[in-house]
């Protein structure tokens, strides 16, 4: 969905995901992979208003200062440009597999909604995400305190996700994690002049 385009820079903090990541750039030679610390304003000045989206997966929960990641990521975006923002979802689920995960909290609408106005950006839109998967978190994490799912769980949620993609929308409780498109506002800026690169920031779990 975001290949290929003029620029593409994939970015972690991870020296062993970083080294994984600068494997799959030969013979791309749109993609660079560059280190960039969310809350490390240095590792923005380079990329001040140069793309037209920047992906950010599981990476929001983890920053001591989630309003200052948000800010240099709206300083990464050209006028008009768009965020799209994975995070977990719902503090009642904070767990023991959330301690394990280094998570600093888990969003709700509100809250998420919040640090996004106060950083610069326009909600657009925010989407309920995994719902199938909470009854399995909160048996693991709340009620068995497991720091980790074991490996049969993986594959048996591996193998019935088809099945699942089909019935998550119709669960009636509120989803494992949350999805929004956020956007920095218009400067003037035509709009065919952000279409051009992207920024993506994702910590695998």
């Amino acid at each position: 969905w975001l290949l290929p385009r003029e620029r593409y820079v994939a970015s972690d903090i991870n020296p062993q995901y970083l080294h994984y990541l600068r494997n799959g750039t030969a013979g791309k030679p749109y993609l660079d992979v560059v280190r960039v610390d969310l809350e490390d304003p240095a590792c923005f000045t380079a990329l001040q208003g140069q793309f037209d989206t920047v992906v950010c997966l599981n990476v929001l929960e983890h920053v001591r200062d989630p309003i200052a990641s948000l800010r240099n990521m709206h300083g990464a975006l050209a006028p008009g440009g768009r965020l799209v923002l994975y995070v977990p979802q719902g503090q009642g689920l904070y767990s023991s597999l959330d301690e394990a995960l280094a998570h600093r909290v888990r969003y709700d609408e509100r809250m998420l909604n919040d640090e996004l106005v106060r950083a610069g950006f326009q909600l657009e839109s925010c989407s309920q995400f995994n719902r199938a998967s909470v009854p399995a978190w909160w048996l693991n994490g709340k009620v068995l305190r497991r720091r980790n799912f074991s490996r049969l769980q993986l594959k048996g949620f591996d193998w019935l996700v088809p099945l699942l993609r089909r019935v998550d929308r119709f669960i009636p409780w509120p989803g494992l994690g949350l999805i929004a498109v956020a956007r920095r506002p218009e400067a003037g800026a035509p709009a065919a002049a952000v279409d051009r690169a992207a920024l993506t920031a994702a910590t695998p779990v």
